[in-house]
């Protein structure tokens, strides 16, 4: 009887580290070099079974299978040129996907161990590889012949094909989920499914092009081929497929390649960010329905905004030639860019790439607009507008469709604002006509007049509802009790909280500039606990008074003589300061906002509440409560509101606006 060869597998340490360990980062594309090997072994049926307790991975197909020769010959050796050696073409009339004979090494990236068991007619072979074994056997050796370590046990249920098992799994099982890799798997092949009799299960759940998980996100789609079938699982299109195909015929046939596939568009960029933490904005592309290049997109350097919108894949049978040499890198995650077949492709596709980001604007601008007058409101708005002034509105709340930006919330707030621009380009129009109206034409003048108050009305109230917004902003604020610094700062670009009627003077800021530049500068002259309080001073100019506002943190309660002492250094050398500017006459006030009274306040016998106010009166100063500040201020501005919705002719369309609710894909 003669003695079973040897198994040994010859491999370098520098090529089991560039074509094994570091060869593929993630779990996905691993399996998917095991699932193409199954391809390439006639497999009908592959099953992946993740087991997160055990933390192992196997994988089992149904397919040819080898004997120990095949083992040794092809499996165990590296670089083994399938198609050389076995031909263009499997039993069952597929393509192979293997070329490289490297795909085995990638297991090694995700696991320590891979116990291999395959059989063909009636000879079985399992053997065990560690990675840690194979890196001390290579180590200061340059190339050795490693031997796997023989296994005797069979499991019984397997009967043909092939299983293998990945143990000791480097990668985190914990945050990957079932759903999240058949996805990844499924989008990273296009013959998986009955209908290519190859049926791939991940714990027992058979992958589907459905779970690409990215059709129903489509808005706009071109075609290349017959793309029937994706198409009809696209539940959402806006439009109906464009088919490219024939337009692109010439150029096509004059570099003797094939095109098949898709480019597609969704509504929202965000949407190209899956749950999986995957970027679907790429152009992928495909050979004998495996995924050759995960992206081409990035390299045409698109900075239009309709590029972040972009999706596809696209199939090249001409990059995957057998006599005309191999295109993919050595990593096998991409394509060869100097090569005359990927130039001419690329070419192709830029020339693609540029037809859609036009009709891609003009659809988008078309729809926006479409959409915006779903909402009746809005609807009756462009109804009632005239000429050249309707057309421009049209346009431009079809270009809002156009603009980069995932928020709904932006994209309203640009539609209310686009009309209040409108409705004052309307009045402008009217104004521009008064030189055509005769004198007797009295009301319709006064009309015009009143249609200008009723404009300045609407712009008040969409500047009372925001305020609204900042008010309930600050009142996170204080309840998550934020420092003083952020107080400060929030309150001093909101300086209407303190009084509606106060905004920044126009050209005090030189005198602005130089008191908060006496601020900054006489910290040193504060004493003990009103050094270390004292955080920072937000100072501004109003209308005929000057303003310095101290803040304490909502939560801090201050002795009134330390307010006093810090209070009285920022008064006087404000005042010094002043003296020298037009400004000088203009009275000094400062505001203390706390959130607690000092503890003077509550002494009944002593000071009390009324001696607090008149020491701080001394000193031009007087105390706002937060709590006060946020009831005076939401009490104004919602009894105002109330009023104001009676009499706002648009304030009906800015609520029906905030309350639509887009198409949700």
């Amino acid at each position: 009887m003669t003695k079973p060869r040897k198994l040994v597998m010859t491999i370098s340490l520098n090529a089991l580290e560039h074509l094994g360990i570091n060869l593929y980062s993630n779990i996905p594309a691993v399996l998917s070099e095991v699932v193409a090997n199954a391809w390439d072994a006639d497999a009908k049926k592959v099953s992946v079974t993740i087991d997160k307790t055990a933390e192992t991975i196997v994988i089992e197909d149904d397919g040819t299978g080898m004997d120990r020769d095949g083992v040794i010959d092809r499996f165990l050796t590296v670089g083994y040129k399938r198609r050389d050696e076995l031909g263009g073409t499997t039993a069952l009339g597929r393509k192979p996907m293997g070329r490289k004979g490297i795909g085995k090494l990638s297991i090694f990236s995700i696991a320590q161990v891979a116990e291999v068991y395959t059989a063909l007619n009636g000879d079985r072979t399992a053997f065990r590889m560690d990675r840690e074994v194979i890196r001390k056997a290579i180590a200061g050796q340059g190339q050795v012949a490693y031997e796997p370590d023989e296994l005797t046990d069979w499991p019984g249920d397997l009967t043909k094909g092939t299983r293998i098992v990945l143990s000791r799994i480097s990668k985190s099982l914990s945050g990957m989920t079932v759903e999240g890799l058949r996805r990844r798997v499924a989008r990273r092949f296009s013959i998986i499914g009955p209908k290519y009799d190859f049926v791939v299960r991940v714990n027992g759940a058979a992958i589907g092009p459905e779970d690409r998980a990215y059709h129903n996100a489509l808005q706009y789609i071109w075609t290349y081929g017959d793309q029937s079938e994706l198409v009809k699982l696209c539940k959402n299109l806006d439009r109906a497929a464009e088919a490219r195909l024939s337009r692109i015929a010439e150029e096509l046939g004059r570099h003797q390649i094939s095109l098949s596939g898709w480019i597609g568009t969704v509504f929202k960029p965000d949407q190209l960010k899956d749950e999986d933490g995957d970027n679907l904005n790429r152009l992928a592309v495909f050979m004998r329905g495996k995924m050759a290049q995960e992206d081409m997109l990035d390299d045409f350097g698109q900075k239009e905004i309709y590029a972040d919108y972009i999706i596809g894949e696209l199939h090249c049978e001409q990059l995957d030639v057998d006599d005309q040499g191999d295109i993919a890198t050595s990593s096998r995650q991409s394509l060869k860019e100097d090569d005359p077949r990927f130039e001419a492709l690329r070419k192709i596709i830029l020339s693609e790439l540029r037809h859609i980001a036009g009709k891609w604007s003009d659809w988008r601008r078309t729809d926006g607009a479409k959409v915006a007058a779903t909402v009746p409101a809005v609807s009756d708005w462009l109804s009632n507008l005239k000429g050249d002034t309707k057309k421009k509105a049209e346009r431009w709340i079809g270009r809002l469709n156009t603009i980069r930006s995932n928020d709904d919330g932006d994209k309203k707030e640009l539609l209310k604002a686009s009309i209040l621009a409108f409705e004052s380009y309307r009045r402008k129009e009217e104004l521009d006509r008064l030189e055509e109206i005769k004198d007797e034409s009295v009301e319709h003048i006064l009309d015009i007049f009143r249609s200008i108050d009723d404009l300045e009305l609407s712009y008040y109230g969409q500047i009372v509802k925001l305020r609204i917004g900042v008010i309930k902003t600050l009142q996170e604020k204080l309840k998550a009790n934020d420092k003083e610094l952020v107080l400060r700062d929030y309150i001093y670009d909101h300086l209407w909280l303190l009084d509606p009627a106060w905004e920044r003077t126009k050209g005090s800021e030189h005198a602005e500039t130089l008191v908060n530049k006496f601020l900054e500068n006489n910290t040193s002259k504060l004493k003990g606990k009103a050094k270390t309080a004292r955080i920072d001073i937000g100072y501004r100019t109003t209308g005929g008074k000057h303003v310095i506002v101290e803040l304490k943190r909502a939560s801090v309660e201050v002795p009134v003589d330390e307010l006093v002492a810090q209070i009285r250094v920022y008064r006087d050398g404000a005042r010094k300061i002043l003296e020298k500017t037009t400004y000088k006459n203009w009275p000094i006030e400062i505001i203390c906002l706390l959130g607690k009274p000092p503890p003077e306040w509550k002494d009944a016998s002593g000071t009390g509440p009324s001696g607090v106010i008149a020491t701080l009166k001394t000193v031009d100063a007087r105390i706002v409560f937060y709590d006060e500040l946020l009831t005076n201020a939401q009490s104004a501005y919602a009894d105002y509101l109330e009023a104001h919705m009676k009499v706002d002719k648009l304030w009906g369309i800015f609520e029906a606006i905030d309350d639509f609710t887009p198409p949700n894909p």
